[in-house]
């Protein structure tokens, strides 16, 4: 089983966000990185940040990981979204909406996690701000959304939260999220669990998949 969690690439993630944060605090402006579309988002939009220092569990699959080690330029772009989170999370959230303005659907985090509490907040308040944008967002931070909800109750229909699960890590789902799953090679996925397509943006245009699953559904994905 590859392990992209080693000891080079977490220096290697951390040292791009101390650069980050060092260049914010010398006083530089710094533009978050939206992706646009690529194969497997198709022309959904979407901002990432760093792998394992925002992930509350650190998969050693990450197929994230994989590519911020691969390659410097993804590695700086999640880890200058990841520096601003912290710094200026004002500016960075600011930045985000304007990206999602007027997109029809957007994605948080295909790289990375949800940084806490205050930073939901603010995810929810722009899906409350943007109505007429579908967001989607898979992740692990099940603490951060089960508090919000139980004390706020459920976030906006058009933000859709999908809780990821993982092999031995335990899952508090009280509040009955969708969920997916990883499939591995040789496993056979349950029959009632809806299939991951392979793109994002024609599964939103189609109505399917994740924009479409109710509480307490299941999407597979093959490990990739």
């Amino acid at each position: 089983m590859a392990n992209y969690y080693t000891k080079k690439n977490m220096d290697k993630f951390n040292n791009a966000l101390a650069d980050n944060r060092e260049k914010i605090a010398d006083g530089a402006k710094l533009t978050v990185s939206i992706s646009a579309a690529n194969s497997k988002m198709g022309a959904v939009s979407s901002v990432s940040l760093l792998p394992y220092i925002t992930c509350p569990f650190k998969c050693p699959e990450c197929y994230a990981a994989k590519l911020a080690a691969l390659r410097p330029a993804v590695c700086n772009a999640y880890a200058r979204n990841t520096a601003l989170a912290i710094e200026d999370i004002s500016e960075y959230m600011r930045q985000v909406e304007n990206a999602a303005r007027g997109v029809r659907f957007f994605r948080w985090h295909v790289s990375g996690d949800i940084l806490g509490g205050v930073y939901f907040l603010y995810m929810v308040d722009i899906a409350e701000r943007l109505e007429h944008t579908d967001f989607l967002c898979f992740t692990k931070q099940y603490s951060v959304v089960n508090n919000y909800v139980a004390e706020n109750g459920m976030p906006p229909k058009n933000l859709h939260v999908i809780f990821s699960a993982w092999d031995g890590v335990e899952m508090p789902n009280p509040y009955n999220f969708p969920v997916a799953r990883v499939v591995r090679p040789g496993e056979d996925p349950s029959p009632e669990w809806f299939t991951c397509g392979g793109n994002c943006f024609d599964c939103a245009c189609r109505g399917v998949g994740c924009w479409q699953l109710k509480p307490g559904e299941t999407i597979a994905f093959n490990l990739h």
